[in-house]
């Protein structure tokens, strides 16, 4: 099945991880992102973890992908994201999607501290060239393997605790 860019994009974000943290059942050191992007990409968690500290070394964007991807991705048992969470009413939410409001301010806060910090520690161009770099292996690794496992809630994870 050949799709437009725009097309492929859309399903990869459609598609994209949920995360996985130590109280879902995974081995999640922060907030089972890098888990989230194993189980759904079929790669080694630590693979995913080594790119993110290579990323924030090398450019000095890997933190700040990896707060937008937790800020993005929904927790694994829910559609609703930390983002969404924030932006969306109360009463609207059931008592488990309320719990991602809290992170989601947090979040956001972190991501507004962070991004001044991150165009003046580092030159700029360092870290478009860390969220180019996060995206095109994200799109490539999307690229071999688009459409997510048969259980998108973690349960077929090799990575439990």
């Amino acid at each position: 099945m050949t799709q437009g860019s725009s097309t492929s994009l859309k399903h990869m974000w459609d598609t994209r991880p949920h995360r996985i943290p130590k109280d879902a059942g995974g081995r999640a050191v922060i907030a089972g992102v890098c888990v989230g992007f194993g189980q759904r990409y079929k790669v080694d968690p630590v693979a995913v973890r080594i790119a993110f500290v290579i990323l924030g070394l090398a450019f000095g964007g890997g933190i700040f992908a990896y707060l937008l991807c937790w800020m993005f991705m929904p927790r694994v048992g829910l559609n609703i994201t930390p983002a969404k969470a924030i932006v969306t009413p109360k009463e609207q939410l059931s008592p488990r999607e309320i719990e991602e409001r809290k992170p989601g301010w947090w979040l956001l806060i972190g991501l507004i501290v962070f991004l001044p910090a991150l165009s003046q520690a580092a030159d700029v161009r360092g870290a478009l060239i860390s969220f180019v770099a996060f995206f095109f292996v994200w799109y490539v690794t999307y690229a071999s393997n688009p459409e997510p496992p048969a259980d998108p809630n973690g349960n077929d994870l090799v990575w439990r605790g």
